[in-house]
């Protein structure tokens, strides 16, 4: 059984820099090659898209996430109602550390017993979340 990973947005945003790190590069590598499920929260993306725009243009934005999107396989989740009481619950409780986007894929990273791939270096303690984080 492959092993479950939730993205967030900053491993995918590494991803598609000029060097990105090779710990990044693996993390893909395992993806593309199915030993590890990948699972993104949709809304992920505008994040990416603004990192990769910033980076290297419009252009450049819009055609690594379209590479992402038909040559990485995820399984991509919407917002249902309980995801935004879960998601806004930890907004809630962790309003001053955690973004939207944190409390989505951490949600979505909790629901689907997935590890939390994250470039964020400030976390709190969150019960049976499991995180890897990457430094750039």
């Amino acid at each position: 059984m492959a092993k479950r990973v939730c993205l967030d947005a900053g491993p995918i945003s590494l991803y598609y820099q000029r060097n990105p790190p090779k710990e990044i590069k693996a993390l893909i590598k395992n993806i593309k090659s199915k030993k590890f499920s990948a699972f993104v929260c949709h809304v992920i993306f505008v994040e990416v898209f603004k990192h990769l725009c910033i980076a290297g243009g419009k252009k450049y934005a819009a055609n690594c996430i379209r590479s992402f999107q038909l040559n990485v396989p995820y399984k991509s989740f919407s917002l249902t109602a309980e995801t935004i009481i879960d998601a806004g619950l930890l907004k809630c409780q962790y309003r001053k550390i955690l973004s939207y986007n944190d409390c989505l894929s951490i949600t979505l990273a909790l629901k689907n017993n997935a590890e939390f791939h994250t470039t964020e270096k400030e976390l709190p303690d969150i019960a049976r979340l499991r995180t890897v984080k990457y430094k750039f």
